[in-house]
């Protein structure tokens, strides 16, 4: 980032970063406890997400009261003010993350103390959730456009783990009618970590508006690689 003339804007800039950056970690390691919580029927585990979740609420009230606080005392130009601007973006998707995995981990903790015998079909899609989350988080804190490209590329791997991992849940869900409503909540955890990864792609696109001033969103992989590309001009 930057350095400017005042110091105490540089302060505020790098915690406005800093929360974020912790934030970003705090929710993949909550994808990383739902997919142990759920292979090692964990509802311990499963209950320290949903209690961090408190956690992820007050670092986004942080961001948006320090946000509000630079922009009335600094008056942020060009290139700040689009940071500021994206982190109160950024930390929205990543607060719903932290409801989303909340919402994972109680449905874990149910479908373990159920002791039904349901299909592992977690752990792969969370993997890549989780290497999304890690392209999104090195691209903001790098400030590098390109990953933030990929981080959004990625989730064309994760929508199609979801479908598969959908369709072998019902095969299963044929095979034994008796767990259907399981494999239903079962269901609901895969769709609502595939929607994780679309908060990670919201992050990227803000983070290469962040960097050089162009929205990336709805726009075509060829238009993205052509953006990201691009130089600040400011």
């Amino acid at each position: 980032m930057q350095a400017h003339t005042l110091k105490s804007f540089d302060v505020a800039l790098n915690d406005l970063s800093d929360h974020i950056s912790l934030m970003f970690k705090l929710v993949r390691k909550n994808v990383r406890q739902c997919q142990k919580a759920f292979s090692t029927h964990d509802n311990e585990l499963a209950e320290s997400i949903i209690q961090r979740d408190a956690m992820l609420n007050d670092l986004e009230i942080h961001v948006d009261d320090a946000a509000r606080q630079l922009i009335v005392h600094h008056q942020p130009a060009a290139s700040d003010l689009r940071f500021v601007f994206a982190a109160t973006k950024i930390v929205t998707d990543l607060e719903r993350m932290g409801d989303l995995t909340a919402n994972i981990a109680a449905s874990i903790q149910r479908l373990n103390n159920s002791g039904s015998d349901i299909p592992m079909v977690f752990a792969t899609l969370s993997e890549l959730v989780i290497d999304q989350i890690k392209l999104a988080r090195r691209a903001f804190v790098t400030r590098d456009p390109q990953l933030a490209a990929q981080a959004i590329e990625h989730d064309h791997l994760i929508d199609a783990q979801f479908v598969n991992d959908q369709r072998a849940l019902l095969t299963y869900m044929a095979e034994n009618p008796a767990l259907i409503s399981h494999c239903m909540q079962l269901s609901t955890c895969l769709k609502q970590l595939e929607r994780v990864g679309d908060h990670a792609v919201n992050t990227a696109e803000m983070v290469i508006y962040m960097i050089v001033g162009r929205e990336a969103r709805h726009i075509s992989q060829e238009a993205l690689l052509e953006l990201v590309g691009e130089d600040d001009e400011d």
